[in-house]
């Protein structure tokens, strides 16, 4: 039979834990209250949203409220005098029987006054995950407990939900960077693995150009590609950006792997249709296998990344294996880095200028600016030896604000040295057609050295541009009203050249050397340049030759109607004091 409480006075203390829980701090019992105090506490339980339950130490449950019912199935009727072991499922009876025992025994429960998730058992005979809090008092000198549950399933759907987005791609619905990790962390653990990074060619193109939605397209569809390329017997990931992954497990053969990059190759190699318009792209592959390569999570990620940038070095659309020679670069350039935060501060730097020369009249009437670094043991590098790492550090946007203000300055010495107003071209950083500041720095270094806007003249290529923002369209745009000329260097040289030009207020093409060393013996390259020059007249634009060395190539690109040229015909790279020397002189004498 169930025992009824008749007489009792019954103080219960709550505590919220945070989160909407809320958990029982203290309970003071008396036998000899009022009926009223009693009537009180039964209202109380009844009407909360909680589920109450009181146990005696026989395991008996005396006190069961509607929102027990609701939660787990029985009516008070059928539950109250049953033990409380009807909502525990059976596989944990054990362990709770023997819990309640320990507490009658020691006059104390374990779990009292704590908040604690746990799995309780319904009548229709599911599990179902509740919060816990349990409460233990005494009377007539007797253990009592008292249990306050409520349903967390959509808290822990909500938890799951979580977790799932923690370590899934929203985009492709691929696993993510963090996925990644724990799945790599568990292969290099389990034994030997390889590890595939992957770096999408011509991405940044396809963002620049049809917009980062269209980007997104693109992204999907090439995730669903590589998942039919890799199929079973591969972790594919995304990492972000255009940045894949694939893990390998229990694989460390360079021909499996030779077989799955062929497979991903194909698997690229026809065009996606996305925004109306057919779109390429590759991937470069750099691979690294544990435990030669790395025998943790970082070392293996450091070594496949050093493998794609070797890929992507080359030229793209290949396959690299990591070899330690890489890292010794990688150490190499980071050392050089250094150096060249150290040549800043200690003005080791040194502008020198070539020749730009008028067709028509062989008169100079320009010059290019050329970074040089006198090296503190080395003595004078030329830009092949520094320039890439250069471009890549945090004082790429520094160094070229001194180019400019440097270039100015000479601009405006070499008029009053005589050699009137010379055009001064400056090549421009990505870094610094990215910052906001680039309009301001020009302006101000024209205005400080008292220059003509039109002596100076900013050289953008086909890479830096392709890393534009349109902040830096703009200020392209205000530099070229303000009289600044703005010329497209190496032209020809990439693909998406001819997309480009009508995007930047361009006043000059520089034909890339590439097509000038033979335009007096290859009727190909000849061909090529007459076709840029129609096309510049067409568009309003100067055109210079760059790299004429001799009198045939001079004569030819004469013929073809080019309007400038520069090279070592003309003179090679100089000081600049040596420059106003030569041409001063040379103004003299003719």
């Amino acid at each position: 039979m169930p025992r009824r409480i008749q007489r009792l006075n019954l103080e219960v203390v709550f505590s919220c834990c945070g989160a909407g829980k809320w958990t029982i701090v203290s309970v003071k019992c008396e036998l000899d209250g009022s009926v009223e105090a009693l009537g009180r506490y039964e209202q109380m339980l009844e009407s909360s949203a909680t589920a109450a339950i009181c146990a005696g130490p026989d395991n008996l449950i005396v006190a069961w409220n509607t929102a027990a019912e609701k939660l787990f199935g029985f009516s008070a009727r059928e539950a109250l005098g049953q033990p409380l072991s009807i909502i525990i499922p059976k596989r944990h009876r054990a362990a709770h029987v023997a819990g309640l025992a320990r507490a009658v025994l020691v006059g104390r429960a374990r779990l009292a006054g704590r908040s604690v998730e746990m799995l309780a058992l319904h009548a229709d005979g599911r599990e179902l995950p509740v919060d816990l809090s349990l409460s233990m008092w005494f009377e007539g000198g007797q253990p009592m407990f008292g249990a306050l549950l409520r349903d967390i399933t959509d808290r822990q759907a909500a938890a799951q939900r979580l977790e799932h987005l923690a370590h899934c791609d929203t985009l492709t619905s691929l696993p993510n960077r963090n996925a990644l990790r724990a799945r790599l962390a568990a292969e290099i653990e389990r034994g030997t693995c390889s590890l595939l990074l992957l770096d999408l060619d011509g991405f940044k193109h396809v963002n620049d150009t049809l917009g980062h939605s269209t980007g997104d397209e693109l992204l999907a569809s090439v995730a669903a590609r590589l998942a039919d390329a890799v199929g079973t017997g591969g972790y594919l990931a995304r990492l972000g950006g255009d940045e894949f992954a694939i893990l390998l497990s229990n694989c460390g053969d360079p021909l499996q792997i030779d077989d799955l990059a062929g497979r991903i190759f194909k698997a690229l190699q026809s065009p996606f249709e996305l925004a109306g318009q057919l779109v390429y792209v590759g991937t470069s592959i750099g691979v690294a296998i544990s435990p030669k390569d790395g025998a943790n999570v970082e070392q293996m990620l450091s070594s496949a990344d050093l493998a794609l940038y070797s890929s992507k070095n080359d030229g793209g659309g290949m396959r690299t294996f990591f070899a330690r020679a890489m890292q010794n670069k990688t150490e190499q350039r980071h050392r050089l880095g250094i150096e060249l935060r150290s040549a800043l501060t200690r003005n080791q730097f040194e502008l020198w200028y070539q020749p730009q020369i008028s067709l028509a009249d062989h008169a100079l009437v320009g010059a290019e600016a050329l970074l040089r670094w006198r090296h503190h043991d080395h003595g004078l590098l030329s830009p092949e030896a520094f320039l890439k790492v250069l471009e890549e550090t945090a004082i790429a946007e520094e160094v070229g604000d001194w180019i400019v203000d440097h270039a100015c300055s000479t601009a405006a010495e070499w008029k009053k040295a005589g050699l009137g107003r010379l055009r001064v071209g400056v090549n421009l950083f990505a870094a610094q057609l990215r910052s906001g500041r680039l309009f301001s720095v020009i302006s101000s270094a024209i205005e400080r050295h008292g220059l003509c806007p039109t002596q100076l003249e900013i050289e953008i290529t086909e890479t830096t541009v392709l890393r534009h923002s349109n902040q830096s369209t703009k200020a392209l745009r205000r530099l070229r009203s303000l009289g600044v000329g703005v010329a497209f260097d190496d032209f020809g040289t990439g693909f998406a050249s001819l997309s480009l030009l009508q995007k930047y207020p361009l006043t000059r093409l520089k034909i890339d050397r590439s097509f000038v060393a033979k335009v007096d013996r290859k009727v190909g390259d000849a061909a090529i340049v007459q076709a840029v020059i129609a096309m510049s007249r067409s568009l309003g634009l100067r055109v210079i030759a760059e790299g004429v060395e001799t009198a045939e190539q001079e004569a030819t690109l004469a013929g073809l109607g080019c309007d400038e040229a520069q090279g070592w015909r003309y003179g090679r790279a100089m000081p600049a004091a040596q420059m106003a020397a030569a041409f001063v002189q040379r103004r003299r004498v003719g």
